[in-house]
């Protein structure tokens, strides 16, 4: 029995240890897994601003940008009842090339808007040119860019 609780809590410890530590993006920005398991970024108040799978982010004292790929863009995805078509929806998930782009921009407070079900200072998403464009028109350092 000993020897039973010994490897659980060894078990225990490695699953806290290995977890993937996400960094600070600031401003109460973070990184972290939502219900399906895709990473996605909160603000201060733990609401999703971006739900969907962030593939690629980077961000500095002002911004935050991000390269997303929601599973309802992808139409097998669409109405996925748990243990039914998963295996398929996950597959066609990791497939698809699609991308939207958004921008947070941490200088001003997040607000969430009832009517338009969108944030004051989160921007998308958008297609590739659209993003450039935005990114252009805020002044986003070129330094400040996603791989």
């Amino acid at each position: 029995m000993k020897i039973l609780i010994t490897i659980l809590i060894i078990l225990f410890f490695y699953t806290l240890t290995s977890c993937k530590k996400f960094p600070d993006l600031g401003e109460g920005y973070k990184l972290t897994y939502n219900s399906r398991g895709d990473i996605g970024i909160v603000n201060s108040s733990n609401s999703y601003v971006i739900y969907g799978h962030v593939l690629d982010y980077s961000f500095n004292t002002n911004f935050i940008i991000a390269a997303e790929r929601p599973r309802d863009s992808i139409p097998e995805c669409a109405g996925v009842i748990p243990n039914t078509n998963l295996k398929k929806c996950d597959d066609a998930f990791a497939k698809s090339t699609f991308l939207q782009y958004w921008i947070i921009d941490k200088r001003y407070k997040s607000i969430f808007n009832e009517h338009t079900k969108t944030f004051s200072n989160v921007y998308g998403p958008f297609n590739k040119e659209e993003y450039l464009f935005k990114k252009k028109k805020l002044n986003i350092p070129d330094e400040l860019k996603l791989k």
